[in-house]
């Protein structure tokens, strides 16, 4: 059995700063699905820590996270986006983890060391969605360590069977 060594974020942020113009942008993935994938990954910053720090209480704050993924997943899938669609599905499944996580911390009454334990995984879990999202904006296909791989197999059955859609005015077509 073949073990591939997967490169260290230090690596590719300084793989990433020696390349040319021309040569970041040779990705086998267009754009605006790197990007697209990358804000999935990334919601729990641009979408989470702003609303705790409007002051909506923490598991909260984290609730539209996963649902923002899911919907980019569902909208690469309509575009038979495949890559866009298993690493925003990827990123909805973590961060609904995570979101469990908090709620784990916050609603129930744990020992304190137990509690920050906890709280530590959530933190490091929501490290790791930024590390995703990074390498996706470069256009690395990102894997989770426990959850990529079925993951995949999940979004590849759902591209492969048909999707009824509906129109606004009469129903389905």
């Amino acid at each position: 059995m073949k073990v591939q060594k997967y490169p260290s974020i230090t690596t590719r942020i300084t793989e990433y700063l020696n390349m040319s113009e021309s040569e970041k942008n040779t990705s086998i993935y267009p754009s605006a699905e790197r990007w697209g994938a990358s804000f999935a990954h990334s919601t729990l910053l641009f979408i989470g820590l702003p609303l705790t720090i409007i002051l909506i209480p923490i598991p909260f704050s984290l609730a539209p996270c996963p649902v923002v993924a899911y919907m980019l997943a569902r909208f690469f899938r309509r575009r038979n986006l495949s890559w866009g669609a298993d690493q925003s599905i990827q990123a909805s499944a973590i961060q609904v983890l995570i979101f469990l996580i908090a709620g784990l911390v916050v609603f129930t009454n744990l020992p304190r060391q137990m509690e920050l334990a906890i709280g530590t995984s959530g933190f490091l879990l929501f490290l790791y969605t930024l590390w995703a999202a990074f390498d996706t904006s470069l256009g690395y296909d990102f894997r989770y360590v426990l959850l990529g791989k079925s993951v995949s197999r999940v979004t590849t059955a759902n591209l492969k069977r048909q999707e009824r859609r509906k129109d606004w005015s009469n129903g389905s077509r």
